[in-house]
């Protein structure tokens, strides 16, 4: 009898979340949605109740001093941490570097990936005082691409006490480019909903966890050091899409990170004890496609026994790639787009390519992808947005959060994902010659020094 209940009672539950779903695809807020049908119900529940309104009335105010200070001491502390980190970033010096590619760049991205691993610092929140009280945070980074009219740039932002660990990293990788200090292009744009449309998105995981990642330069054999004209780049679809903008277009790409240092779970079988999320969530998804990969057998008793594991291409094609992930340092990483043009000019096209510029990137059939997401991602009907009064809003809240590289932490925190400097190297790396987009513009002259033998 108490298994039918149990059935009845998730029946009647996945029933709601279908049509809670089937709502919501329909652009319609399912918090409104279920606001509704709890109305609804209280409304049919007083008919039979005369007393219900009194009575649910007299309830919260009898048991307001339990709830409500629990309540009051929660808002209070986000108003606390938000307000506390607020502060303590502006008085933060930061700088934009921009760098200059030389002509020609032999290096595969492992350099990269190298330089990279030197970005992860935890310094900066390890004890309680300096999070809670202080409201320092371990330093962050950002990754970016802006192409103005079809001039393609790329740009590192960082903290300005860090700004030598940036610079000795990427020179002794990259000796040839050069670093130089400009001025924030974010914060001097000015945007005007008269004259201008902007398309905001976020790039995110789908669908999979982040325990599995996307296809890497070691998927493109490019760990090989092939020659130049064997040589197949995936991020060479990227630098194109910025180049094809044209006069009155800008596309802007940010790829803020941190070291994955604070992102825990409860350890199985112990309740005070905390393990690594990431590193765990991989080594669970391993084996469960090791489980999996095991065809079971009868012995002679009759009793069904697991046997040796013989995994498929793909499920060994994920195990190794997560496992030689598991081996490198994680960083979370959160990405987002911005797509700006003249209303003149503006064009479909050039939309629809920055929601997909990191498909070249993505494995649908056995890894992940990076889907766009958020954004004005979710207005797909006139209803969603009168006027476009969201659109506006969720416009100038982009460029804000743009500006103030905040994905980590507050006041624009979003959903991020973790990447290995292998896959932060992958999408972000100084390209080598057999990329030829038109607006991406090189350093003439290769830096070199003066021979030894040179007369006095």
């Amino acid at each position: 009898m108490a298994a039918g209940r149990k059935d009845s009672f998730f029946g009647y539950w996945f029933a709601l979340r279908g049509w809670v779903e089937w709502v919501g695809g329909w652009g319609i807020s399912r918090a409104l949605f279920l606001s509704l049908l709890f109305i609804g119900l209280l409304s049919i529940l007083s008919i039979f109740i005369p007393n219900l309104t009194s009575f649910l009335t007299g309830w919260l105010i009898g048991t307001a001093p339990v709830w409500l200070p629990i309540m009051l001491i929660f808002a209070a502390w986000g108003v606390w941490m938000s307000y506390i980190q607020n502060l303590w970033r502006s008085k933060l010096d930061t700088v934009l570097l921009e760098i200059k590619l030389p002509r020609d760049i032999m290096k595969s991205p492992r350099a990269m990936e190298i330089a990279i691993t030197g970005f992860h610092i935890t310094s900066g929140e390890i004890t309680y005082i300096q999070r809670h009280w202080t409201g320092s945070t371990r330093p962050f980074f950002s990754f970016e691409f802006a192409s103005f009219n079809g001039e393609v740039h790329m740009y590192v932002w960082v903290w300005e006490q860090y700004r030598t660990v940036v610079e000795s990293q990427l020179y002794a990788q990259y000796p040839d480019i050069e670093l130089y200090e400009v001025e924030d292009y974010a914060s001097v744009y000015q945007f005007n909903p008269e004259t201008h449309i902007c398309f905001c998105t976020d790039h995110a995981y789908t669908p999979r966890s982040d325990a599995y990642p996307i296809k890497t330069y070691i998927d493109y054999e490019l760990d090989k050091d092939p020659k130049e004209e064997f040589k197949i780049d995936p991020l060479a679809q990227v630098f194109e899409a910025l180049s094809a903008m044209k006069q009155g277009e800008s596309m802007w790409l940010q790829i803020v990170f941190w070291a994955n240092a604070r992102d825990k779970r409860r350890k199985k079988g112990a309740w005070l004890r905390w393990e690594n999320r990431w590193e765990n969530d991989v080594k669970d998804e391993v084996e469960l496609i090791r489980r999996a990969s095991a065809t079971p057998w009868m012995d002679e008793s009759g009793i069904e026994r697991r046997g040796f594991p013989n995994p498929t291409w793909s499920q060994r094609e994920q195990m190794q790639t997560m496992e030689r992930n598991l081996g490198k340092l994680p960083f979370d990483v959160g990405i987002r787009g911005v797509y700006i043009a003249d209303k003149k000019v503006f064009s479909g096209p050039a939309l629809n390519s920055l929601r997909q510029i990191w498909r070249p990137f993505n494995n649908p059939g056995y890894l992940n992808q990076l889907r766009p997401t958020r954004g004005m991602n979710i207005f797909d009907y006139p209803w969603q947005d009168w006027k476009r009064i969201r659109w506006l809003r969720v416009t100038q809240r982009y460029f804000d959060a743009y500006r103030r590289r905040s994905y980590l932490t507050r006041p624009y925190v979003g959903p991020t994902q973790v990447m290995t400097p292998e896959i932060l190297a992958t999408i972000f790396h100084p390209p080598s010659r057999t990329i030829e987009a038109p607006g991406l513009a090189r350093i003439s002259a290769t830096k070199a020094e003066a021979p030894a033998n040179l007369p006095k």
